[in-house]
């Protein structure tokens, strides 16, 4: 993997690329951001730019000195980048360098200390085999429950000088302080829309669907591939327009059966309340600019216009409780009472604005 490959994040690619250079390489890293913006690309392209044999900064300790002629290390070229060629960069791409370790875990929502405990802590003496680093990449980190958190910081605090930690977070303030603080902490961003317009084409999306799907991604290029490979993303949209023109006047009993129509499609429960948000969004663009040629849900603009006589604090906080709600359900709260509770909550800030 090289860093030409993970689409837009120039600044922690430079981040990166500058500490190689410098040779100033922290122990610890957390790549914090949402599922889709390329993380582990990210990850992986470092960890194979700090084993890649063309890129090795240190010079050789057997060198002899004389004076005028110390030893030096060799130059890197301009551009960090790893060379895919060497037998390193290799097996790294292959997944299988035996200096790049991945922490793995066999629930989906919890990593348990026993699973840092045998697959970190017990193996981080070990000297790397091959490599003069030995790297551990932790994806979800975030799902390291407390215990494990605080095994996994004694080894933060004071590692090995060959180890390199990367970390990989949806939400980073899910991890200790304490971690967060030895650690360096870089935030993945949004993409923009015509590099992800050009990445969406470039895997076949005709340009009409890749339109359609950067404008409910949010600058996020797995995200917007998922909606234009989907199906039924159509179907998905006039659902959600259908809750966002009646919600207010939905009773009980409906939002309880919306609750669990939209908890049967398991998979794209998230899909379905990023659509909501995306609705939101909307209604505080017009409020804010009253550009109807920058909503994109446009055909939905009496019921944008109607929203939009909320204070923009009150469609925030609606905003806030659909977070909460998708947050709710990736820690797997039951889904189809948390679409319904949410519902609720929106329903009640509204009615008193409108």
């Amino acid at each position: 993997m090289q860093f030409q490959n993970v689409l837009g994040q120039e600044a922690l690619i430079n981040h990166f690329r500058s500490a190689i250079r410098l040779n100033k390489v922290s122990h610890a890293y957390i790549i914090n951001g949402e599922a889709g913006l390329g993380k582990m690309k990210l990850a992986e392209a470092f960890a194979q730019a700090l084993l890649c044999e063309k890129l090795q900064a240190e010079h050789d300790d057997n060198q002899i000195a004389f004076p005028g002629l110390e030893p030096v290390a060799p130059r890197l070229p301009e551009v960090i980048e790893p060379c895919e060629e060497c037998i390193s960069c290799k097996k790294a791409s292959h997944h299988n360098h035996p200096d790049i370790i991945y922490i793995s875990h066999e629930k989906t929502d919890i990593i348990k200390v026993d699973e840092i405990r045998e697959q970190f802590v017990n193996t981080v003496d070990i000297k790397p085999y091959e490599s003069k680093r030995k790297i551990y990449i932790i994806d979800d980190a975030e799902l390291i429950n407390e215990q494990g958190q605080n095994i996994l910081l004694k080894t933060i605090e004071e590692p090995p000088q060959y180890v390199n930690i990367i970390m990989l977070t949806t939400n980073k303030d899910k991890l200790l302080p304490t971690v967060l603080s030895r650690c360096v902490v870089l935030n993945m961003t949004a993409v923009s829309d015509a590099k992800i317009k050009t990445y969406l084409m470039s895997k076949g999306v005709v340009e009409y669907q890749a339109d359609m799907a950067i404008n409910f991604a949010s600058g996020n290029p797995g995200k917007a591939l998922l909606i234009a490979r989907d199906t039924e993303f159509q179907e998905r949209i006039d659902t959600v327009t259908g809750i966002m023109k009646k919600f207010t006047d939905y009773h009980s009993k409906q939002m309880a059966d919306i609750g669990y129509n939209l908890s049967e499609d398991e998979g794209n429960i998230g899909i379905y309340l990023d659509m909501i948000t995306s609705f939101l969004r909307d209604v505080i663009v017009y409020k804010t600019t009253l550009d109807e040629s920058r909503v994109h849900f446009a055909s939905e603009m009496v019921t944008i216009r109607e929203l939009s006589n909320m204070p923009g604090s009150a469609i925030n906080r609606i905003i806030n409780v659909v977070y909460e709600a998708k947050e709710k359900i990736r820690s797997k709260v039951t889904a189809d009472l948390t679409i319904e509770m949410m519902l609720h909550r929106m329903q009640d800030i509204a009615k008193e604005y409108i």
